[in-house]
């Protein structure tokens, strides 16, 4: 069978209705959700100074904001906005690399799986969202038309740190992992969120350093790169830029049909993602999350090069009953029924 992967997982507010609904039918979810995942988030631990409450390493200000069904982290200050010349990125503290455990992380990942039952998933960067929550995301895009310079000395300063922290964690375990994951949302719903001339000239030199960092220090391990949206346009600088698989694969934005991407760049990508939290999870039947499921199976993970997962997190409100159509029909009856009798103790 294809792999399966939680991928952002359960947001917290559905992983309580998980808890709860499959707790009445006898079922742990904690033990499921472990049963089925063949993919693993490591990486080393956090050793550096503490920063304010609502404060991330980034200096970005946060605050916790409720939707009725939960709550979700908005940023309430980008310590860059309004910042139009370089010099004035000099001046400010940059987060280090020094700020982690590298010599405890290969124990760490070993303690974690001994039996190395799971795929070994290592973040890696994602520089230009990081400069959008820095400076806002309206005024990251108009940088890119006003003072690029900015934009590419801010991203530079950022890679720095990203590629410090990889090639420092690859030197320590690099033969233990797998999947190296970077991340910038490029895509809206109907389109590209900038021009494909300006990640070209901007943005893929930062996304080439890390995946040169990858290549020579654990050249076995694939890099995944995340974006939700509509990005079929931009796949081919992508993957010039070094990426090796695709991950969200948002099927409800535009262009981003499962049969037309494996088609054109199945031979140079893989995918991982693809079920559509946004509509078939949440508002479809079971049949019809299980039909959809065996399709896409079907479809990416023809010659191989698919992870089956969630395109992002499953949102609050998703029927328990869709949750498990789609783990059967990705995992195939014989693992399904392993995996609920381990659920069920």
């Amino acid at each position: 069978r294809v792999p399966f992967s939680w991928g952002f997982g359960p947001t917290p507010e559905m992983t309580a209705t998980l808890t709860h609904e499959l707790a009445a039918r006898g079922l742990s979810w904690p033990a499921l959700r472990d049963a089925v995942e063949d993919v693993q988030w490591v990486g080393p631990a956090y050793i550096g100074p503490e920063h304010p409450a609502g404060v991330d390493l980034w200096g970005i200000c946060r605050v916790t904001q409720g939707y009725g069904g939960g709550e979700y982290s908005e940023i309430t200050g980008s310590p860059l906005a309004g910042v139009e010349e370089v010099a004035a990125l000099e001046g400010y503290p940059w987060p280090s690399a020094d700020w982690y455990d590298y010599a405890g992380l290969r124990a760490s990942i070993l303690a974690l799986d001994p039996e190395r039952r799971r795929a070994k998933k290592l973040a890696g960067g994602n520089v230009f969202e990081i400069y959008c929550w820095m400076t806002g995301l309206e005024e990251a895009l108009t940088n890119l038309l006003v003072c690029p310079e900015v934009v590419e000395a801010g991203l530079a300063k950022i890679t720095d740190y990203f590629e410090a922290y990889l090639r420092r964690s690859l030197a320590a375990a690099g033969d233990l992992i797998d999947l190296v994951f970077l991340a910038d949302d490029l895509g809206s719903q109907m389109g590209l969120l900038l021009s494909r001339a300006h990640y070209r000239e901007i943005i893929q030199p930062a996304h080439r350093r890390l995946t040169a960092a990858v290549r020579e220090c654990a050249p076995h391990a694939t890099v995944m790169f995340h974006s939700d949206g509509a990005v079929f346009d931009i796949l081919p600088d992508l993957i010039d830029a070094g990426v090796q698989m695709l991950e969200a694969v948002q099927t409800d934005a535009a262009g981003m049909d499962p049969t037309r991407l494996k088609a054109s760049y199945g031979d140079r990508l893989g995918f991982h993602g693809a079920i559509s939290v946004q509509h078939l999870l949440p508002h479809g039947d079971p049949a019809s999350v299980a039909a959809e499921c065996r399709q896409l199976v079907e479809i990416l993970g023809k010659n191989g090069g698919y992870i089956a997962a969630p395109a992002h997190a499953v949102q609050f409100g998703t029927p328990v009953d869709n949750v498990l159509a789609m783990l059967q029909a990705v995992l195939g009856e014989d693992d399904y029924q392993a995996a609920l009798a381990v659920a069920a103790g």
